[in-house]
């Protein structure tokens, strides 16, 4: 008997893990603030494109300006929702938290950005902001990940419980009809 228990729990545990990477897609589909996170990566490139433009000889300021009004624009949605962009918010307290820091330093690059930048001393100083705020949006991003992280744990736990919850009450019909 223990030999056929333990056959049953590993084709168990076997049909579980395929079942499971083949639900990833759905699981992914379903998380809330799927698009929020892939945005907030893209703001990370946002950064780095505004230092790049910082650091060329001449400084492209339509472009620089374009950047800085996309980069609020999200900032703003990834915090408050933005339907135009499909970002819902957070109400999760770390995120909502980084955000609300990194709106903060933000709001001092940003008219920091807004000033003409005719001077290194200047442009160096814009920079340094930027590179600070680089590092508030991978943090921002981390948490994103982490949250997705957990919600498919929680989301896999939940479908392993409920398949052997359904398995069990079935097996136990059938035992009984037997």
């Amino acid at each position: 008997m223990k030999f056929f228990t333990k056959i049953v729990a590993t084709v168990l545990l076997i049909s579980t893990t395929v079942v499971l990477a083949s639900e990833d897609y759905a699981l992914t589909a379903e998380y809330k603030l799927l698009n929020d996170m892939k945005m907030a990566k893209e703001q990370q490139a946002d950064i780095v494109s505004m230092s790049k433009l910082l650091e060329a000889k001449e400084l492209n300021r339509k472009e620089l300006m374009s950047s800085v009004k996309r980069f609020d624009k999200v900032l703003q949605g990834l915090l408050n929702g933005d339907k135009t962009m499909k970002l819902n918010g957070t109400k999760i307290p770390s995120i909502r938290h980084q955000l609300n820091e990194l709106l903060m330093a933000w709001n001092e690059s940003k008219v920091l950005l807004s000033h003409p930048l005719s001077s290194e001393l200047q442009k160096q100083k814009a920079i340094n902001n930027l590179n600070t705020i680089l590092i508030k949006v991978s943090q921002t991003v981390a948490l994103y990940n982490q949250s997705y992280s957990r919600y498919k744990q929680r989301s896999r736990l939940s479908s392993i419980v409920n398949r052997h919850m359904n398995s069990n009450h079935t097996l136990a019909l059938n035992t009984t009809l037997y």
